[in-house]
């Protein structure tokens, strides 16, 4: 019945608008704190792209982190039907968005579009935000479709995790965090990464991995500040 109606877009757009005010109070009523600002300083708020990262889980927190003089965000989201109810979310919070692929008679379309449309912000100077391990999975799990779009433009990778003191973990495939409000929040930096344009195949796995470590740490880091148990991420894909 749910699912039904989630199909509806008055319903997508009423839910969405409901998270995107949540996230406000998010926002406004945490008190952050920020670690490492100064790895991204001479990045944020520049006139270059950049992709950022966070995990999946995250999502709720995103805004927290930017600031109306930052580069114009460009939400990377699939069109499945949550990613519908995510869209909707965004056009309330005024965040442009990218449609990634979607699965039609078994195969995945619409993936050179979105691609074209990232490469697009990207290159005027906009920020493309992308949970890699959205929207199933596996959890804390890097793809290596981020590295390649920062080879392809030359734009820098900046990774960056979010925590709350006070929450709601949810048994789901990324153990999504609902923050509630009137908490602490911390939200740590990573290392911006740069991927030149003749990076091998091999050395893009290089940094993948190495990326999604640092992401994992810092994920670790931001939740035992809280008081949290780490979550660790699900065990990988076989290739």
């Amino acid at each position: 019945m749910f699912k039904r109606l989630l199909r509806r877009p008055v319903v997508q757009n009423t839910l969405g608008w409901s998270v995107a005010q949540y996230m406000r109070l998010i926002k406004a009523t945490t008190r952050w704190e920020f670690r490492h600002g100064e790895r991204v300083e001479h990045i944020i708020g520049g006139d270059e792209g950049i992709i950022a990262l966070t995990w999946h889980s995250r999502f709720m927190m995103l805004t927290s982190a930017w600031d109306k003089n930052l580069q114009a965000p460009h939400m990377m989201i699939s069109r499945s039907r949550d990613g519908a109810v995510v869209a909707a979310t965004c056009k309330a919070l005024g965040i442009k968005t990218i449609r990634g692929s979607a699965k039609k008679a078994g195969k995945y379309k619409g993936g050179d579009a979105a691609a074209a449309s990232a490469l697009t912000a990207l290159r005027s100077g906009g920020c493309v935000v992308i949970t890699p391990d959205g929207p199933r999975g596996p959890r804390q799990r890097l793809g290596d479709g981020p590295l390649r779009l920062a080879r392809a433009t030359g734009a820098p990778i900046m990774p960056c995790t979010f925590a709350v003191a006070r929450r709601k973990k949810f048994d789901s495939w990324d153990n999504f965090i609902l923050p509630k409000l009137f908490g602490k929040g911390l939200i740590i930096w990573g290392t911006p990464v740069t991927v030149p344009t003749d990076t091998s195949d091999a050395e893009l796995e290089s940094l993948r991995v190495s990326i999604e470590a640092e992401m994992n740490a810092l994920l670790a880091e931001a939740d035992t500040a809280l008081g949290h148990v780490a979550i660790e991420p699900a065990q990988a894909r076989k290739s």
